[in-house]
């Protein structure tokens, strides 16, 4: 008789590539290689939301100057603590969760490689990962997307997602959460899938090897590739992040599409979308880069 098919704890460790890292190094990894990638590119982010959610419409260099004349240079950095916040445990969540998404599947199949497997284990740890930090997310984009002197924006992370509860209940906090859900499935399947194909290729030029900048390239490429197809749901979120309970011009995710489609024509949906890919680049070359580069890093005090 044949035998049984290993259990995931099995098919686990016969899976070096995925699963060589215990899964509490593998969070920390994910969570650092966010907090660091998010950091790096903060001050493009920050325009980007600025001009995103309608604050800043005069482009993306007359926007940094206008941040560091009212506020200083940190301001460059205003609301990346609130977005590091979310970014640990989104990321620790994400990256984890996509590797033992892929273990699950090649042992449900029954096969060690999967061609394409990225793209649906990417979309379920980006559904996991949203769904766990989104309240964090609103307050984010809630302090980056004013200015520091607007009168009644509450400042902290803390204040912020108080002020909303106060106003807007318990589900105010998860505020643009449709469009968000909606967004994390495709994004997060197109870039790991991306990632998966490239890096694939890449070790088959290479006898199974990829440099760290390719790794690098690959990551960028993957980043970019899903970032600019899913761009105009990211404007529809923040757009909805940015209401408050008294002041709702839209009613749902689709009500928003239709009016600002309306009202501004297709691209109002990408306004801000060259700082985003250029920010996006290197924003997912550093995650994937350092991610993998922590992962080999644990693996190796391991064994």
């Amino acid at each position: 008789h044949p035998s049984p098919p290993p259990s995931p704890p099995e098919a686990a460790d016969r899976d070096t590539s995925a699963t060589a890292t215990s899964p509490a190094a593998k969070m920390v990894a994910g969570g650092t290689a966010g907090m660091i990638a998010k950091t790096a590119v903060a001050p493009i982010e920050r325009v980007r939301i600025l001009a995103q959610t309608g604050e800043s419409n005069i482009g993306a260099f007359a926007t940094t100057r206008i941040i560091i004349e009212r506020e200083g240079f940190g301001g460059l950095w205003r609301g990346n603590t609130a977005n590091c916040l979310r970014v640990f445990p989104a990321k620790a969540v994400l990256f984890t969760a996509n590797d033992m998404w892929k273990v699950y599947f090649r042992w449900l199949l029954g096969k060690k490689e999967l061609q394409g497997i990225g793209f649906l284990s990417g979309s379920l740890a980006g559904l996991t990962a949203s769904l766990s930090t989104y309240p964090l997310d609103l307050a984010r984009t809630r302090i980056s997307g004013t200015y520091a002197t607007r009168s009644g924006a509450a400042t902290g992370i803390v204040a912020v997602m108080l002020t909303t509860l106060q106003k807007e209940g318990v589900m105010g906090l998860f505020k643009g959460s449709g469009p968000t859900i909606a967004g994390a499935l495709p994004y997060e399947g197109i870039k790991f899938g991306c990632y998966d194909l490239l890096s694939s290729r890449m070790k088959k030029n290479n006898g199974g090897k990829s440099s760290t900048m390719e790794k690098l390239l690959c990551g960028a490429v993957a980043g970019s590739v899903s970032g600019f197809i899913l761009y105009p749901n990211d404007t529809v979120r923040k757009l909805l992040q940015m209401q408050d309970k008294g002041d709702r011009k839209y009613a749902s995710m689709v009500d928003c599409y239709r009016k600002v489609l309306r009202e501004e024509g297709i691209g109002r949906f990408y306004r801000g979308v060259i700082p985003y890919l250029s920010r996006m680049g290197p924003n997912s070359a550093i995650q994937f880069g350092v991610y993998e580069s922590l992962n080999q890093l644990f693996n190796f005090r391991q064994r």
